[in-house]
């Protein structure tokens, strides 16, 4: 099959299927890139989600240390306020370079980072005054409720910023059932374009084969008349030809007919008038009569 010739045949038609097919492509590879990287700006909020979750533990852990170090007096129960102080500098480090894009849940991190730092200021002044020997000072701080006030306030901070990136998870997550919509909203139509413009094209090549077929009848009915006429013409012509060899034929045997007996009606005269002039020369002269008659021929040649 020649793949050229037919490509030269539909040239519309290929360079439509190209342009579809550029158009599939690039919307299904734009449509892949966008819900990729809003999927992977999703599990960046997730992170930020489950980061801002630890920061809430993180203050509950140091809280809940400093609570048993003060009841027990041992060391060991600030491992978890260490820990949980550790774990809160790492978190709002991250939350810092997360939201560098978002000014609104930026400014509710600075809030936050405020509240936190003044909570574990909080924590680490009650701890050193037990540490040096103020166990009652550092405790009345504990009961006079600013640390629990402090502890709210921070958590209720938390609290908005959990809010603010889950509406932004939403509103991602939105974003990605738009894009696959469009996408499969343009595929579709793409399709049924496609599909339109094939119909179209077979419809179109149906009608051309259908005038084709009927043009080829007529050429086939116009040649059949033709060889017919020829056939009729040719058999004219030959019974013709025939005809006028035998009216020639005839011709000559009529005229042959003719010369023959008019030649031997004219030599059959022509002897009688011969005779004729002998008996009457030497009627009138015999001596005379004689010679001459000596200078004819004895006879003339008779008809045959």
């Amino acid at each position: 099959m020649d793949y050229l010739s037919i490509v030269k045949k539909n040239r519309i038609a290929f360079w439509l299927a190209c342009a579809a097919a550029l158009v599939i492509v690039f919307v299904s590879e734009y449509a892949y890139r966008k819900v990729v990287k809003n999927f992977d700006e999703l599990g960046t909020m997730g992170q930020a989600r489950t980061s801002i979750q630890r920061l809430e533990r993180g203050l509950l852990d140091a809280e809940t240390g400093q609570r048993g170090y003060f009841l027990t007096g041992r060391k060991e129960y600030l491992d978890p306020y260490e820990k949980a102080v550790t774990t809160i500098e790492e978190v709002l480090h991250y939350l810092d370079r997360h939201f560098e894009d978002a000014p609104e849940a930026k400014t509710l991190l600075g809030k936050l980072q405020a509240s936190t730092e003044s909570k574990l200021s909080e924590l680490a002044f009650t701890i050193r005054l037990h540490d040096q020997g103020k166990a009652g000072a550092a405790m009345e701080m504990v009961l006079s409720g600013v640390g629990r006030e402090q502890m709210i306030d921070t958590l209720a901070l938390s609290d908005d910023l959990l809010r603010q990136e889950s509406f932004r998870v939403a509103e991602r997550r939105k974003t990605v059932y738009r894009t696959l919509l469009t996408s499969r909203i343009v595929l579709a139509s793409l399709c049924a374009l496609g599909i339109l413009a094939i119909f179209m094209y077979l419809r179109q090549n149906s009608t051309l084969l259908l005038q084709q077929w009927e043009q080829q009848g007529l050429v086939q009915s116009e040649r059949d008349r033709l060889e017919i006429e020829v056939r009729r013409r040719t058999a004219s012509l030959t019974e013709l030809t025939h005809h006028l060899l035998t009216a020639r034929e005839d011709e000559r045997r009529r005229i042959a007919r003719d010369l023959h007996d008019e030649m031997g009606a004219l030599l059959t005269s022509a002897k009688l008038d011969v005779d004729r002039v002998k008996s009457r020369l030497v009627a009138a002269a015999p001596g005379q009569g004689a010679q001459i008659l000596a200078t004819l021929p004895e006879s003339a040649p008779s008809a045959s």
